[in-house]
């Protein structure tokens, strides 16, 4: 059944246009794109992340547990800190990408709420005598981003993907959109956190403003730029999401193996382009060597075979000409 925000009412007063991300209904915008992308860039603005979902993750074993099925040091997170991870399976392919934060009694993982089923299901499998308990979270996921994010929150000096807790909302800094930039992950029980934040001269800004800056960022999203046919590598997630001191996990090997011995095979990247659209065909010459994944004005993002991967390399797209870029977050968060 399709996912309905629960901050939808609040949103529908602001003259939010609602439109589907997978199975949920989001804003997509709110009249005016371009000026909601402002608004995260010179000031504040609120976007519905409710296409991102959490899972509660309890019991004395959790993390313990966690640092065995995932490409990121679970163990060593002390409450209140998070880092990125991926959950691969024993071919090292995605099952999901997500942030983990650690609470006083749990560790709550954000991802895309499309994964969070398919990820229960396989974190299941490989339990045995642990004390873990795994179920779906109530919670939804906001995001403030802009430079007045920070003194409207009143949080300071964290590192990415660690947190606060403000009245119940955990607060996770997070800059995947190039600017100052917070998850709130909101209890179902504080769904009116929507209205309290737009109440503090705070812009709504749509999936559209979202995916603007996202791409010009260069950050991957679940289900455009990274699925479950992906290393986590091939994703770009190397920087910030896998450790390769931590010791032994499900699919391990095969990421170690593909660092110690060779490269991925596909990577993805930045293309400076004009007007491309997600599934048009990368090209170099005749010759078919990717496609676009997110798009947006003159930069898409898109996977590409290894040997095209450099920073200049020329290539083709749709018939115009597309020059290859390094992803900007790597230099700015890696």
């Amino acid at each position: 059944m399709p996912y309905k925000s629960p901050f939808e009412p609040a949103l529908l007063r602001r003259g939010a246009v609602l439109g589907a991300i997978g199975d949920v209904s989001v804003p997509l915008h709110y009249g005016d794109p371009d000026r909601e992308a402002g608004a995260l860039r010179t000031g504040a603005g609120l976007i519905d992340l409710s296409w991102r979902g959490v899972i509660d993750v309890t019991g004395r074993d959790r993390a313990r547990f966690l640092h065995g099925m995932c490409t990121n040091d679970i163990k060593k997170l002390q409450p209140g800190q998070g880092c990125m991870a991926a959950v691969v399976n024993r071919q090292g392919k995605m099952v999901a990408e997500m942030i983990a934060h650690a609470a006083e009694n749990a560790i709550l993982l954000e991802m895309d709420r499309s994964n969070i089923v398919p990820t229960i299901e396989h974190l299941q499998k490989f339990l045995v005598a642990d004390d873990v308990a795994l179920r779906p979270s109530d919670a939804a996921v906001l995001g403030l981003w802009g430079p007045r994010a920070q003194g409207l929150l009143s949080v300071k000096d964290l590192p990415d993907f660690h947190f606060v807790i403000r009245d119940g909302v955990a607060v996770s800094r997070n800059r995947s959109l190039g600017v100052e930039g917070y998850h709130l992950i909101v209890p179902a029980s504080k769904s009116a956190e929507a209205d309290g934040i737009l109440g503090h001269g705070v812009a709504p800004a749509g999936f559209e403003a979202h995916e603007a800056l996202r791409v010009e960022f260069g950050f991957p999203r679940w289900g455009a730029d990274m699925d479950a046919t992906l290393l986590p590598m091939e994703a770009g997630l190397e920087p910030l999401a896998i450790s390769y001191n931590k010791g032994c996990y499900i699919g391990q090997e095969v990421i170690q193996r593909v660092k110690t011995y060779s490269e991925p095979p596909r990577m993805l990247v930045q293309l400076e382009v004009e007007r491309a659209a997600p599934g048009d065909k990368i090209l170099s010459g005749a010759e078919e060597i990717g496609a676009v994944t997110s798009a947006a004005s003159s930069l898409a993002l898109g996977i590409v075979r290894k040997e095209f991967k450099s920073p200049g390399t020329e290539l083709q797209v749709g018939g115009k000409p597309a020059r290859v870029r390094a992803l900007p977050w790597q230099s700015r968060l890696g």
